[in-house]
């Protein structure tokens, strides 16, 4: 049998991850209102949309992992 064990701080990275995926949110729908009130361009709009949906998925990439090893598969 294999246990496999995350970092001793898998908890307190789980939080900060989560934060993080939440300020992302924020910042997302901030940008759609943003652009909705024409502030920014359809360029900018796109530019920035693309650079949090790569941050979004890093982020929930990684809070998968520490739930994995906080379960243990």
């Amino acid at each position: 049998m294999v246990f496999l064990i995350g970092p001793p701080d898998a908890g307190e990275r789980l939080k900060r991850l989560e934060k993080e995926r939440e300020r992302l949110e924020k910042e997302y729908e901030e940008l759609q209102k943003k652009y909705e009130r024409g502030d920014i361009s359809k360029e900018e709009y796109e530019k920035r949309k693309y650079e949090i949906e790569r941050e979004f998925v890093e982020v929930m990439d990684r809070i998968a992992q520490y739930k994995a090893f906080s379960s243990g598969f």
